[in-house]
């Protein structure tokens, strides 16, 4: 079964009383789904980003954005994950964050989840409406310390990875050996994207060369892993560039 895992810990840096802290949530989500394999828990399938409302009374450092981990896993090892969520961000998170979590399994997310996440990029959310939302459609919430804020992009995160068509793919197997140049028929070996594609629905051909970008992000679309491309000039040795 599928989880939504969404994370926030407001992107607070990490401060010389917290030495064991994370730098920001997108090295913390990473930790976290480390955690859950090593520990047997669940296979980490993805991590997406999602860039929410920004505001001066919002707290955050350079943007304010959640994280959503997808995970693989059995039904009853629910509660294990919630409690190592927990304690990881309990462990990880700077003594000046304000992390909190949203856990749910694929079939709890209902519509009014969805339009939270979507409210969440355009508006300012309490707290406690996070926490009704969530209790409403059996959705496990936590602010695990400080103001315990978190909640509010935790729960906008796995509202908009459900929805798939916000955010980017910040982590999944083999984006990290991705960077260079490929053909479709190299990288098939070692990742899957739904599609490679221009804006307008073009797809380079299979042998087609494509310069990967180190920080190539793929996007979500109506729930696929996608990589945007473009044509290179004529003069390079490749065909498209991402």
């Amino acid at each position: 079964m599928f989880f939504l895992l969404g994370i926030d810990d407001t992107d607070s840096p990490a401060m010389e009383d917290a030495p064991n802290s994370t730098q920001d949530t997108a090295a913390l989500a990473l930790v976290l789904g480390q955690k859950m394999e090593s520990l047997g828990l669940a296979k980490l399938l993805n991590i997406s980003c999602h860039e929410l409302f920004q505001n001066p009374s919002i707290a955050h450092t350079n943007s304010n954005t959640a994280y959503c981990l997808l995970l693989d896993s059995d039904p009853q090892k629910m509660r294990e994950i919630d409690m190592t969520t927990r304690l990881t961000l309990r462990g990880q998170s700077a003594a000046t964050a304000n992390p909190g979590y949203a856990l749910a399994s694929w079939n709890q997310i209902d519509p009014e989840v969805v339009v939270w996440g979507q409210r969440a990029k355009i508006s300012i959310l309490q707290r406690m409406d996070a926490i009704s939302l969530a209790r409403r459609s059996g959705i496990a919430i936590a602010g695990i310390s400080g103001s315990g804020i978190g909640v509010i992009g935790a729960l906008s995160a796995i509202g908009l990875r459900y929805d798939g068509n916000d955010g980017y793919i910040n982590w999944m197997p083999g984006l990290d050996r991705l960077a260079g140049i490929h053909t479709q028929i190299e990288i098939n070996h070692f990742i899957q994207f739904a599609s490679i594609e221009t804006e307008h629905q073009k797809r380079p051909a299979l042998d087609d060369r494509i310069l990967f970008n180190a920080n190539t992000k793929p996007i979500l679309k109506n729930g696929r892993i996608i990589v945007k491309v473009y044509p290179a000039d004529n003069k390079q040795t490749y065909h498209w560039q991402s």
